[in-house]
């Protein structure tokens, strides 16, 4: 793609790391095994790591299985929804500044089946590996940072569509699984059952309410709200004509740093693919927002995040009657004083204006934007 981005160590984790054997050997195999040579170095220590998460997922299961199975949620949780590169991760920290909410961090985010058991020696480790910013943009990132719980849903083997990131030549040419309502009752439950168990071991580890965030819970709302009632959505839109190549710069990043293959896709064709989840995405989010309570449901804007926060963020809180406003609203401003170096950079390349006026005009319909 050509873009700029951060580096990202080969020593650093990747997303495959807190695969448990089984389901990392199942991974490959429904891809063949056809893997890049460049990447078989990454493969042998994803395999390494495999085994030790076999061992100590055993060890947990066995130990606190039952404490886990036991445990209740302290509150309903609060869901932040949207695109990628639609601001998601900024108020994900955001609402993350009140201390009486959690979050899952990168570490119970990967490895969830032993986080219990590991991480008092194990996660002082990850901090030390993983870059100090992601590879697509200048956010922080820490074994403590807010992260996607679909990330756990890698880890779990349950069918995240993050699964096909490891093999991002084959993505282009497969079916995409974006819209919840499309996998079979078998997938969709066992994506019901692990986030279940993650969201018991968060809140055993730290008993508080969970502020959560994915972009693939943006075609889930309906069902997330059935499983756990009294649920809270918030969704963050942003103008495609900054969102997309944006977008596009996040999976060139990601399918480079990640994957078992060396990408080999045109510019074109990762357009094509965004375009594709885009639309698969929101025709399940347009449906199932309709059957939300009108008081767990808020929609807001990333330019309005992000040129009055404290604005923005207190009519949200009002909306859904959620506590912690005022934690929240005394430290924004130190928030932004230890950030002030970022700020949105990617502008709309003019070979994609035209595509983006096709494939995004029901987006831009739905939350007021001009694609001019």
């Amino acid at each position: 793609m050509g873009t700029q981005r951060n580096q990202y160590p080969p020593w650093s984790p990747r997303f495959w790391n807190g695969l448990r054997l089984t389901h990392l050997w199942r991974l490959l195999n429904e891809h063949r095994w056809r893997i890049s040579p460049i990447k078989y170095p990454m493969t042998v220590l994803v395999n390494g790591c495999g085994v030790f998460n076999s061992l100590l997922a055993s060890i947990q299961r066995l130990c606190l299985e039952r404490a886990l199975l036991e445990t209740e949620l302290f509150a309903p949780p609060v869901f932040i929804v949207g695109h990628w590169r639609s601001g998601t991760t900024l108020l994900h920290e955001l609402m993350s500044l009140d201390n009486q909410v959690t979050s899952p961090g990168n570490f119970e985010a990967f490895v969830p089946h032993h986080a219990l058991v590991s991480r008092i020696f194990l996660k002082p480790f990850v901090n030390i590996l993983l870059p100090r910013k992601r590879p697509m943009d200048d956010m922080g990132l820490a074994a403590n940072s807010p992260q996607e719980d679909d990330f756990a849903l890698i880890s779990m083997g349950a069918a995240t569509p993050y699964r096909d990131i490891a093999f991002p030549n084959d993505r282009m040419h497969q079916s995409l699984s974006y819209d919840f309502d499309q996998l079979s009752s078998a997938e969709q439950q066992g994506i019901r059952d692990s986030l279940n168990y993650l969201y018991r071991l968060l809140t055993k580890l730290y008993g508080k309410r969970l502020i959560l965030k994915s972009p693939p819970h943006t075609s889930r709302i309906a069902h997330l709200a059935e499983w756990f009632p009294g649920a809270k959505f918030i969704h963050i839109s942003r103008n495609p004509m900054q969102l997309v190549p944006s977008t596009l710069k996040l999976w060139s990043a990601l399918d480079e740093t990640q994957g078992f293959q060396w990408p080999r896709y045109s510019s074109e064709e990762l357009a094509q693919f965004v375009h594709r989840s885009q639309s698969q995405l929101y025709g399940g989010y347009f449906r199932q927002r309709q059957r939300l309570p009108a008081d767990s449901l808020a929609e807001i804007k990333f330019e309005d995040l992000l040129q009055d926060p404290e604005k923005t963020l207190e009519r949200t809180y009002q909306q859904l009657s959620l506590p912690g406003w005022d934690l929240v609203r005394d430290s924004i401003p130190g928030y932004f004083a230890q950030r002030s170096h970022l700020r949105p950079k990617s502008e709309p390349d003019q070979r994609w204006l035209s595509a983006i006026r096709q494939h995004w005009t029901d987006y831009a319909v739905e939350f007021g934007y001009d694609l001019i």
